[in-house]
Parts: C-alpha cells; structure tokens; sequence
C-alpha cells in the first residue's frame, strides 16, 4: 500500500484522466458528434478495430442523449479544471498570468546550496546549460566533472553557520555580483525513531534542511526586492504532507519548509510590495539519492518507486525556465497528497499506516 506514494498504476491513472479532462479533446467531441454524427459514425468505422468492443458500442450511440450528457459533464469539467489551473498560476503570481519580465539567463547569476551531489547537482549542470553562472554552497568539494567550469564558482559554507552563510555570499557578491536566483536545496536525512534520536542530529537536520533557508534568504533576498526581480526556490518533500515513520525529524523540518515558502511568498508581496520576486516550493517524492541508502531496499520492497535526481532537477529547471512561482508536487499524479489534511482522520492514518509498514524495520 505504500506503493500509493507513487507507482506506475498511478502514474498511467494520471496521464489518462488528464486526458480524458482536456477540454481539446471533449470540447471538439461533443461539437462533432452534436453537429457532424454521421461523420463520427463514418470515423468510429474507419478505425473499430483499433478501440475496445465497448468504446465503439458507446461511441456508435452518438448523438444518444446519455452519451450527449456525458461529453458535456466532461466539457464543463474540463473547463473548469482549466480555470482552476490558471487560478492556481495567477495566486501564486501576484494575480499575473503571463510570465516575469526582465530574465536574461547568461547575465544571472545563482545560488545553490548542496550542489555538489544529489538533486543540487544536477541543478547545477543544468543552471549552467542555460548559461547562468552559479555559486555552489556546499561542505563537500565539487565533483570532478564540475571543477574548471568556468560558469561554476565553489564557496566552502557551512549553511547552518549564519557566519559561514555571510562570508560566503559577501565573497559571490565580492566575485561574481549579486544572484537573482537562490536555490534551498541543502538537505540531510537519517531514520532513526524519536526515541533513538539525538540531539547532536536534532540540531543538524534543523540547521541544513530547514534554518539554512533564513541565513541564505537574508543575505540575498534584500538586492532582489530592491530591483524587484528574483527567485527563491525551497526544495521541500512530500514528507511536507505525510509525516513518516522513524524520520520525524525530516518531515518535521520539510513541513517548516513549506511553511516558510508560504510565509516568504506572503512578506514579499504585502510587506516588501515586490511582485516580481518569484518563489517555488518543490515536493519531490522519494529520491534515489545516498539520503536513503538505509531504508532504500525497504521502500522498494514496499512497492514504492524512487524518483531520480534527475527529474526533479528537470523540474527546478523548467519551473525557473518558466519565469513563474508555484507549487510542484513530483510526480504530479501525487499531487492529491497534499491535500491530506483535509482528508477525515480514518483515511489520514490509513495512508500513515501504510507508509510506516515500509519504513520500520521488521
């Protein structure tokens, strides 16, 4: 039942609902069958033998009036899911539907923390195709194939050190000028039950994955309100949503993370009235990176399949591409967890009883 995180079963359930809800498909079916119906006769003919024996019975009864009613449910939910898609772009813009003005990839400049490894890496390389030049935050030095790349600029910076953070970032405004594009992507995980945990960990995981987010926004969030321009992408999880059995210090530090991605996005337009300056928060599922090489074999033995650093990197990258904020959950066809708290109690713990049978040890 874990697998219900993200599984193939999902993700073909997905794509098929998109398309059954796209209105270019439903909207020109209904016309046709409305107006032209011996032509879709004429059609559903041509091609039977390619379409189950029970969609071509539904289909060869157009224009019957169930199956007229049925085409404009879906028009009219289609519709409606449009609407609420650019509604859901327009809020998370300042109430702009077009895209940020001003962007010129080969003259910005970012910033990524953790990106010597993991999803921070691939970040990079892929900041740098674009043409962007990027300082890299990292305790860890840069992999081999990233060191001499003339757009790649190392900064040794303990990000839970707020002195570290500001040496650093005095040196990238000293050495490259000021970013405009601040990714939050440090993080650290371990399973270890509340019990087990101890302090010494408590306060590091707090400090990379979530109080990090303050020391880095505060260094460069002020010279983006002043040219009100700029991006500040949070890489949270879906652990933002689903508290997990023996990491609870993870998903508590991930739930701060979208809160602080709320609260970030609520400042900057009411309290700086700079609505250029852009945020994304980025809910990854699980990640086949070294953060869970310690319960990895149980989660796929749960059914569970791991994301790549990858594609969640393609997917940072296309949202900054795409000049706008928002919220991605990845895959999108898990996107429906992120309303679980609203979710009645009794379904809310079934999902969590779920996801801990894969996470415990036995």
């Amino acid at each position: 039942m874990a697998s219900f995180l993200y599984s193939p079963a999902i993700d073909v359930l997905a794509s098929v609902g998109r398309m059954v809800l796209s209105p270019f498909l439903s909207g020109p079916l209904l016309l046709s069958t409305t107006y032209y119906p011996d032509t879709v006769r004429h059609i559903i003919a041509s091609i039977a033998k390619t379409l189950p024996e029970q969609v071509v019975t539904w289909l060869s009864s157009l224009p019957h009036p169930p199956a007229i009613t049925t085409l404009r449910v879906l028009v009219a939910l289609s519709l409606l899911r449009t609407v609420n898609r650019a509604f859901n772009t327009m809020a998370s813009n300042s109430w702009r539907l077009c895209a940020a003005k001003g962007w010129d990839w080969p003259n910005e400049i970012a910033v990524v923390t953790g990106g010597s490894s993991g999803i921070g890496k691939g970040i990079v390389e892929r900041l740098v195709a674009l043409g962007v030049r990027v300082a890299v935050f990292d305790i860890q030095d840069l992999p081999k194939e990233l060191q001499g790349n003339a757009h790649i600029r190392f900064f040794h910076c303990d990000v839970t050190s707020s002195e570290s953070v500001a040496a650093a970032a005095d040196a990238v405004r000293r050495e490259l000028g000021h970013p405009s594009i601040l990714i939050n992507n440090a993080g650290i995980a371990r399973t270890t039950p509340i019990l087990k945990t101890s302090e010494e960990f408590l306060r590091r995981i707090f400090g990379v994955n979530l109080m990090s987010m303050w020391f880095t926004t505060q260094q460069f969030l002020p010279h983006m309100i002043q040219l009100n321009k700029g991006h500040v992408m949070t890489v949270a999880s879906i652990a933002s949503f689903v508290a997990l059995a023996t990491a609870a210090d993870y998903s508590a530090t991930k739930a701060g993370a979208l809160a602080f991605h709320e609260s970030l996005a609520s400042e900057i337009k009411h309290q700086y009235r700079a609505p250029n300056v852009l945020t994304s928060v980025v809910h990854p599922n699980f990640v086949k990176t070294p953060l869970l090489d310690d319960f990895r074999g149980r989660l796929e033995r749960a059914g569970v399949r791991l994301l790549t650093s990858d594609r969640i990197a393609d997917e940072v990258i296309a949202q900054i591409k795409r000049r706008r904020g928002g919220q991605l959950v990845i895959p999108s066809s898990a996107t429906g967890i992120s309303g679980i708290r609203g979710w009645p109690t009794w379904l809310q713990e079934f999902l969590r009883d779920a996801v801990a049978k894969g996470a415990v040890k036995p």
